[in-house]
């Protein structure tokens, strides 16, 4: 395994920053923020859980199987 300098993963970092603030400007990609009570944001992180996966995976999962059985 090799080790990476810290300038280098700095490096890497603001080139990633970078990139996906144009893909966020070329509306490639969007974001989107959730606030709510503990309690809620609780079934949400459970349910995310369950599905697996990175969080915009499991969401997509989840709004997909809703939208199936709506």
């Amino acid at each position: 395994m090799t080790n990476i300098s810290p300038e280098a993963k700095k490096r890497y970092a603001k080139t990633a920053t970078a990139i996906n603030q144009a893909k966020l400007k070329s509306g490639e990609y969007r974001r989107i923020g959730v606030q709510g009570k503990a309690a809620e944001m609780d079934i949400i992180d459970a349910a995310i859980a369950k599905a697996g996966g990175s969080k915009t995976q499991a969401l997509v999962a989840i709004c997909s199987f809703y939208l199936e059985n709506a």
